[in-house]
């Protein structure tokens, strides 16, 4: 088993440490929205629903930075599951959306596109998994 590299333990740090404030400013942006805000004007209150993005680039942020500190194997590796993620999940969605065109589905379209993104990154995280261990057998 090889050792974890200096680069990609700063860029799990960085990673974790974004995801949790994500997971942070979430809870306190619905929250708030759902009880004080709702007086708020239009503007701080599309600024607090906005608020999730600044962590969420900080993510972007890192993982830029570790595809940019990997070897050409490990840059491979991401651009094939990125490209299986975006696959993966355009044509998911794209069947949903057939599904509920034909009546047999009800979608909400605002649930359904706050999914879009999360979704790209578990498809991303499970592919680039799946990916790597065929290249280890």
């Amino acid at each position: 088993m090889e050792r974890c590299q200096p680069r990609d333990r700063r860029y799990r740090r960085q990673l974790l440490t974004a995801a949790l404030v994500y997971v942070g400013v979430l809870f306190a942006s619905v929250y708030l929205l759902r009880t004080v805000a709702a007086e708020w004007p239009a503007a701080l209150r599309a600024l607090l629903a906005l608020a999730p993005l600044l962590p969420v680039g900080l993510m972007a942020r890192a993982m830029v930075a570790g595809i940019r500190d990997s070897d050409e194997f490990q840059r491979q590796l991401q651009l094939e599951a990125a490209a299986v993620a975006g696959l993966v999940i355009g044509l998911g969605y794209f069947s949903l959306a057939l599904l509920a065109k034909a009546g047999l589905l009800t979608l909400d379209p605002v649930a359904t596109a706050v999914w879009v993104f999360p979704g790209l990154c578990l498809a991303f995280g499970l592919a680039k998994y799946w990916l790597g261990r065929s290249y280890h057998e």
